[in-house]
């Protein structure tokens, strides 16, 4: 690289860390802002500014109708800051952050992102530390010791059957290597961060013993772990692994003839909210931030749902109440992605197998 190329290159290294600077200084700034006030008088500081940005940009993962209660109950609550709630699927939400944060353009104040994009996020420098007052009360599992990401809930890892068909949901994963389940049983295309816990729970020889003992016994392979319930409560055949357990729960209260055990240990998957580098409204992204964590908004996505959430003192339904004394494996976030790539070939090899 000659001297003029260089000098252009500095020029606009420094020019980049200049300006990054400067679009991170508002945040800064309001975290500085609440840093010596007392509990009332920060939310009150950031009720009042987040009122003055008018706005606050969630871009997750989670459906509509998960965060149908939690949208209503914000416009009540602060009917001066309105909630804009995008949807886009974990690998597409993670690539569009990526690439407008590049392009220079800062959409999101908080980021909902999937276990197995976090790493990406976090490398592009898509996300920053935030460590809200309300992690205190998060288990520790649940929430990076660094600040960047909060879990609010885990989905549950079930065993899901036709009760028509069954009346006792086995409990355990191996027990479909039994002959007499022969291709009675469907396992997920995509349900890598299932065979990731069974690795860490079991050794990757085990793990791949297991599945390899699965389709050896003619798993239906299928996609979409919901579809996998619904077929089941269907009748097409008896039972699914690795479902959630609360797409069970929301079938079962809708009348289908489901039963469902959980395997232990409990394998948990985690919802997480990250902090955008340069939130465009900061008061209103940590005010959400702080909401969705705190007992008022977890809440409305553990009362009627079969989640496990990230604190103890929320309302829980009875299957998730019976969960809370089990021994529990936590499939860590950044486990997740760090493996990913070596997971899911693994994982989609022995499918094929």
């Amino acid at each position: 690289m000659n001297a003029k190329r260089l000098t252009r290159f500095l020029v606009i290294l420094l020019l980049s860390a200049a300006i990054r600077s400067a679009e991170g200084a508002s945040f800064e700034e309001a975290l500085r802002s609440l840093d010596s006030l007392a509990a009332e008088s920060r939310r009150v500081r950031l009720v009042t500014e987040a009122s003055r940005e008018g706005r606050v940009r969630w871009s997750t993962s989670t459906n509509l109708d998960r965060v149908q209660s939690l949208l209503e109950a914000w416009k009540k609550k602060y009917p001066d800051i309105q909630l804009e709630y995008h949807r886009l699927s974990g690998r597409k939400l993670a690539d569009r952050a990526i690439h407008e944060y590049r392009a220079g353009r800062y959409e999101f104040d908080l980021i909902g992102s999937s276990a197995v994009t976090f790493v990406s996020l976090k490398d592009a420098g898509v996300i920053r530390p935030y460590v809200s007052p309300e992690a205190a009360r998060i288990r520790s599992r649940m929430r990076d010791p660094n600040g960047f990401w909060t879990s609010e809930y885990s989905n549950v890892l079930a065993i899901t059957c036709n009760r028509n068909r069954i009346k006792v949901a086995p409990g355990n994963w191996k027990d479909f290597t039994d002959p007499k389940w022969k291709g009675d049983f469907s396992i997920d295309t995509e349900r890598f961060q299932w065979f990731r816990g069974l690795q860490k729970l079991n050794g990757e020889e085990g793990a791949k013993s297991l599945i390899t003992g699965l389709v050896g016994n003619r798993a239906l392979i299928r996609r979409g772990g919901t579809l996998q319930a619904q077929l089941v409560a269907a009748g097409e055949y008896s039972c699914t692994l690795g479902a959630y357990l609360n797409s069970a729960y929301l079938l079962t209260r809708r009348g289908a003839p489901l039963v469902y055990a959980v395997p232990e240990p409990v394998l948990l998957s985690p919802t997480i909210t990250t902090m955008a580098r340069v939130p465009p409204h900061p008061y209103a992204a940590i005010l959400l931030y702080d909401w969705l964590l705190s007992p008022e908004g977890l809440s409305h996505f553990t009362r009627n749902n079969a989640l496990f959430p990230s604190r103890t003192d929320v309302p829980m339904v009875e299957e998730i109440k019976a969960l809370q004394a089990r021994p529990l494996h936590f499939i860590d976030v950044e486990d997740q992605g760090l493996h990913y790539k070596e997971t899911s070939e693994t994982y989609e090899s022995l499918l094929r197998k």
